[in-house]
């Protein structure tokens, strides 16, 4: 079921901007999204929300936020996954610049203008601005370092290195043509519960000639505990960020730094699993993560896009899992500083 079905006022100069955002269960941060987003200053916005079956209030919050706003288009779907709410915007979305935002994130108000812009002052195909990382408890700045207009090979090492752009849809701005290809959009895998979003991105790239970056934070990234990302016991879905992966590393630039540095990355992003599986006692995960995780050792170990105290704090949790420690204190150990 749609709601305001009619397209956006094509009237203005301006190109439309489909900002496409998937909702679940975000009751308590949907309001500041939504507000960051219907008060942008680049004013030609088609939004569309995909309600994903959400539990919670957050239906009824797209609903409202449709009734005062006419460029605001929602869909209410039986609960699917974030990689089939994405499709559904993206199959109905009609904008000729397409950009995602998760419901429990929030925009500078200045974002989608200044990554026009930036798209226009410098003829590319897409644009990706920096963002402000709350996974440290204190806010971090990312993504800041100015970087000239870019083929595929350096815009995948320019959100793979360290404090980069982020391999996510968000905070990026899109060419439909990159997107679509003779009417048909590039989907998210729905397979793959988790590092679909990699996968995406990466399809689209391809096809860029041009992207273009702008060195600001502009966009506000939220995890938090309980979140699709951020579970608090291994599943059988989340073993599907190894599939993704390799989807990756088929799709990178043959470069060889660059490679070791996936490689290094993989290592570094799944390790969490490993805590996991041993943190629950999950012996047959523990040992499938651990064979899965050793070929990446030496590309982590060598990658100097490390910091000094992550590498560190992972040697102990390896350490400490080697000797059969406590789960509690491989949990603490967890917990400290990144």
């Amino acid at each position: 079921m749609e709601k305001n079905p009619v397209s956006a006022n094509r009237q203005s100069k301006d190109m439309l901007v489909s900002v496409i955002v998937p909702v679940y269960n975000v009751a308590p941060y949907l309001y500041e999204c939504l507000e960051s987003v219907c008060s942008q200053t680049y004013k030609n916005l088609e939004v569309i929300l995909i309600d994903d079956g959400s539990k919670d209030e957050s239906g009824e919050i797209c609903d409202k936020w449709c009734e005062k706003d006419p460029r605001i288009r929602v869909i209410h779907q039986q609960n699917t996954g974030v990689s089939c709410a994405r499709n559904a915007g993206l199959n109905i979305c009609t904008g000729d610049l397409i950009t995602f935002v998760d419901s429990d994130d929030w925009l500078d108000l200045r974002m989608i203008e200044k990554l026009v812009q930036c798209m226009r002052d410098n003829g590319a195909d897409a644009a990706m601005c920096g963002y402000v990382d709350y996974s440290y408890g204190a806010p971090v700045e990312k993504g800041l370092f100015p970087v000239p207009p870019c083929d595929f090979t350096d815009t995948v090492y320019q959100m793979m290195r360290r404090n980069g752009y982020h391999t996510t849809p968000w905070a990026k701005l899109f060419r439909r043509a990159l997107v679509f290809k003779e009417g048909s959009p590039v989907c998210f895998d729905s397979a793959l519960a988790f590092g679909e979003d990699e996968v995406w991105l990466l399809k689209v790239l391809q096809r860029c000639e041009c992207t273009a970056f702008l060195p600001q934070a502009l966009y506000f990234w939220r995890p938090r505990a309980g979140s699709v990302s951020r579970p608090a016991i291994l599943t059988e879905k989340q073993m599907s960020i190894f599939e993704a992966k390799k989807q990756s590393l088929r799709m990178l630039p043959d470069d060889a730094a660059i490679r070791m540095l996936a490689r290094g990355r993989i290592y570094n992003d799944c390790f969490y699993l490993k805590v996991l599986a041993y943190c629950t006692g999950n012996v047959t995960a523990f040992k499938t993560v651990s064979q899965k995780l050793q070929p990446m050792w030496r590309d982590w170990i060598r990658s100097n896009d490390l910091i000094f105290l992550r590498k560190c704090k992972v040697l102990m949790m390896n350490m400490e899992m080697l000797l059969h420690m406590p789960a509690a204190l491989v949990r603490w150990t967890n917990t400290r500083t990144h």
